[in-house]
């Protein structure tokens, strides 16, 4: 740990930068925590074997992908690598990699307005009213019509 004492001294020798040694990971600003990668598990599924497989796999995964993210050149073996352990190890067959088939996920349905239907609404006594004058106005154009 660096104490004040220490950073006096160094600014009294003239040094501008702290040797890398005197800093750890964590305390830089662009580190990536571990806490953000926890898995929220709501069932009692992290005591089966494939859980904590995937656990352990994802672990060294988030490590190797740490010390491959510096350099594009480290991030090319890898994926290199990677995609080609993806090729040869697994086939579809084995039911480790899921199908290219995909189904239609289909929207919810949606309401066009909020409250009731149009069809479950409560009609007033107004409206009613109006409704069966339009309906007898109907009733005797369509009579008219077919009487001539």
């Amino acid at each position: 740990m660096i104490c004040r004492h220490q950073l006096t001294v160094w600014s009294q020798m003239g040094v501008e930068r702290v040797p890398d040694k005197y800093v750890l990971r964590r305390w830089n600003k662009n580190v990536k925590r571990v806490h953000t990668k926890i898995r929220i598990n709501y069932d009692n599924s992290s005591t089966s074997i494939e859980a904590r497989r995937h656990d352990n796999m994802c672990n060294l995964f988030n490590e190797v992908a740490d010390l491959a993210e510096d350099s594009q050149e480290k991030y090319d073996k890898v994926m290199a690598r990677l995609l080609e352990l993806k090729d040869n190890s697994f086939s579809i067959g084995d039911g480790v990699l899921p199908s290219k088939e995909s189904t239609n996920i289909l929207d919810p349905v949606t309401l066009r307005r909020k409250g009731r239907l149009p069809s479950k609404r409560k009609v007033g006594v107004v409206e009613k009213i109006g409704k069966k004058k339009k309906e007898t106005k109907k009733k005797t154009l369509s009579n008219e019509k077919a009487k001539v």
